[in-house]
């Protein structure tokens, strides 16, 4: 009796839902896809949609292709192609094998031997490549792409890429290619099922000047733990789609393999800079033009070092007596000696007085150059005033640089929105403001200390991405209570 009230339902929906079929082809060739186009489906997640041979019943035995249609109501659905017979498209409501619609086709015809070849065997660097194709589909989604020669069919290989337009047979120029050997490869239908390829490849001029190699170094032949690898590089093509990416080293050219990467921004000879990695060894590799095909490769290696730090202030036995007051209201007096007890020392912002903004700043030099320490690690509070900022003097290759964290920049009190970094100048410097590490006015309780650590590196190369950092100078402040502030290796 329940089999037969669920027959019964499903036949009222069925006649009050109209649902239709019809595929987009009465007959469609061996390798062609089977488009076709539904209506009137309930949406359900279990509709769906099912290839039968003709006169077949409807039984999971029987179906030869089928698909979900889910939540499609009206619209097209494609199912994998056949061989030669008649068949029979049938849809189906909530997972049964009630037949709500059906149209009939064929697959007939012999399966298609695709040609393709390029006009030439070798062309010239950037020489603008010819291909011949014919037994296409004559799908206007049939497509012909260029691939380096080992890569595989995945759409993040393709170079370069065109639709045949609908043509059977015919001819289509895609833009020239750096140095390399290369593949023409014809797909059908919006696939990356392959049908035919056709190897050429890209050479110099024999009766022309040879290009200079392709040249890549490292500012560091090994590295720290997640320090940034900066890399310089000469004889690009200068095509703005020349790349250089980091690999694990000995990795296949694969973009998947790739950890990082960057566009040269059509620069012949400059410098990018990279995030730091894990201890291991890594290949730095050159491609022209969106290529996987190498120019260039420097192996570098990241060590599992063990860390170090140097410890500049606890305020343990007394504040460290290398601070200095530079300017504000407060002297350095207001470093509040009964506070040391606690192993900490004490600023307090001369914030905003009378409308006039004019902070008190303090500096602690190191007064060892540090170059290899580029981590910040401090324990810090903002129990006397929650608007200060703190930050660091550095050298980078671009010249002398504030960097600076405001609490006041990601203060989201009031409807205020958080500011993001920026760089400003100010008396002839240049300053990286960046939001503190989290709103100390709103941040739970301001009679808490709290561990902050701060890659340097990566805080300029926001702002700066091709910015190096040299050393580490001295800490600023304008407020708040610090302990244990030191630079880390890593």
């Amino acid at each position: 009796m329940k089999k037969k009230i669920i027959y019964i339902f499903l036949l009222v929906v069925s006649i009050l839902n109209g649902a239709t079929v019809e595929t987009t082809k009465d007959i469609y060739a061996p390798q062609e896809k089977i488009r076709v186009h539904v209506s009137g489906m309930l949406g359900h997640e279990k509709d769906w949609i099912g290839i039968y041979p003709v006169g077949s019943t409807s039984i999971w035995e029987n179906v030869l292709r089928w698909e979900w249609t889910g939540a499609v109501i009206n619209g097209p659905v494609t199912l994998d192609n056949l061989a030669n017979g008649s068949y029979e498209v049938r849809i189906f409501f909530q997972d049964s094998f009630i037949v709500e619609a059906s149209d009939s086709f064929l697959v007939e015809g012999d399966v298609l031997d695709v040609e393709l070849n390029s006009s030439k065997n070798t062309y010239l660097p950037n020489e603008e490549i010819e291909i011949n194709f014919a037994h296409m589909l004559g799908d206007e989604e049939d497509w012909i792409g260029i691939y380096s020669v080992d890569s595989t069919n995945e759409w993040e290989n393709v170079l370069h890429w065109k639709y045949t337009e609908g043509l059977v047979d015919g001819r289509l120029f895609l833009d020239g290619l750096p140095l390399g050997e290369y593949e023409v490869r014809a797909f059908f239908q919006d696939s990356f099922t392959l049908e035919s390829a056709y190897a050429f490849s890209v050479e110099e001029d024999n009766d022309g000047d040879d290009n200079e190699s392709v040249l890549l170094d490292s500012n560091r032949e090994t590295y720290a733990p997640n320090e940034l690898v900066f890399v310089n590089f000469d004889n690009m093509q200068g095509s703005t789609t020349d790349w250089i990416g980091i690999y694990p080293a000995g990795a296949g050219y694969e973009f998947e393999n790739v950890i990082e990467w960057r566009y040269t921004g059509g620069i012949i000879d400059g410098h990018l800079s990279f995030n730091g990695l894990e201890a291991g060894s890594y290949d730095i590799r050159a491609f022209f033009n969106n290529s996987l095909t190498k120019q260039a490769t420097k192996t570098i290696t990241v060590l599992d070092l063990a860390r170090t730090s140097t410890l500049y202030e606890d305020a343990e036995n007394g504040v460290n007596p290398s601070w200095i007051h530079v300017s504000g209201k407060y002297s350095m007096k207001r470093i509040t000696p009964g506070f040391e007890s606690l192993g900490a020392v004490r600023f307090t912002a001369y914030w905003i007085h009378r409308g006039t903004y004019n902070p008190t700043e303090f500096q602690l030099p190191f007064n060892v150059v540090n170059r290899t320490e580029k981590v910040l690690e401090v324990d810090m509070r903002a129990k006397s005033n929650p608007h200060f900022n703190f930050g660091l003097l550095v050298h980078t290759k671009d010249g002398k640089r504030i960097i600076l964290w405001d609490s006041f920049y990601n203060h989201n009190g009031a409807g205020r929105t958080i500011i993001e970094p920026f760089i400003s100048h100010s008396n002839g410097n240049t300053i990286l403001n960046n939001p503190a590490p989290n709103d100390y006015h709103f941040f739970g309780s301001r009679n808490v200390f709290r561990h902050y650590k701060i890659n340097v590196e990566n805080v300029i190369r926001h702002l700066e991405p091709d910015n190096e950092l040299i050393s580490i100078d001295s800490f600023v402040t304008t407020g708040g209570e610090y302990d244990n502030i030191k630079l880390s290796s890593h």
